[in-house]
């Protein structure tokens, strides 16, 4: 395996209903990150947790975004293709492979749950995407090979206002981008920075048990 990952079961018996919940967390962090976040989803989850091969600050990330040698699609979409093909390899040695896949993701792994969305769609259920920005290869991707397609994946996006890296117009561009594809498109935008916000859980929740 490329990825140091943690899987933790539910207590009670698991179904082929019972979903999968991945994890990708922001750079210099790692798998332990998102773990608060789980009861979002609002049910028992089988947790995924998958963390970055690559030390930064004092804790791990999937790339480094240094593109003057190689594109963001050769970067970027080379890790995408690396984290599905494990996350698959992991669900079947699991036998979890049809089960529900739902999956949440900070900053640099919200950036990586657009392109899971996009170059495998319908792969996902429900993603989160928490602060992150639009490679302009995604959507040369999808003007390709969703054209006219509608997929059934759900998005929730949310961005901060003071945002020093992504500003907001930056999330409103993921939303509208993946409007396009998607019928069932989430927005939020709070008053905090490059961080999860103490109202998104509540929202995130509440999108999704709406979806129930």
């Amino acid at each position: 395996m490329k990825y140091k990952y943690e899987i933790i079961y539910p207590k009670n018996e698991i179904t082929k209903e019972t979903p999968v919940a991945l994890t990708l967390h922001g750079m210099g962090s790692s798998y332990l990150d998102l773990r608060p976040l789980i009861p979002v989803f609002g049910r028992e989850v089988i947790e995924l947790h998958l963390q970055g091969d690559l030390g930064y600050g004092g804790g791990y990330t999937y790339f480094i975004p240094e593109f003057t040698k190689k594109t963001e699609q050769e970067i970027i979409g080379t890790v995408v293709k690396d984290i599905h093909d494990e996350v698959v390899s992991i669900l079947e040695t699991e036998k979890l492979e049809k089960n529900p896949l739902f999956s949440l993701g900070f900053s640099q792994g919200a950036i990586l749950n657009i392109g899971l969305g996009i170059f495998y769609p319908n792969w996902l259920d429900t993603v989160v995407i928490l602060s992150g920005r639009l490679p302009e290869f995604y959507v040369e991707e999808a003007k390709k090979n969703l054209v006219d397609k509608k997929v059934k994946t759900n998005f929730f996006i949310s961005q901060g206002k003071k945002d020093p890296l992504f500003a907001p117009t930056v999330g409103q561009r993921i939303a509208k981008f993946l409007g396009e594809y998607s019928d069932n498109v989430a927005y939020h935008e709070y008053s905090s920075g490059h961080t999860v916000d103490r109202q998104a859980p509540r929202d995130i929740y509440d999108w999704i048990m709406a979806q129930v």
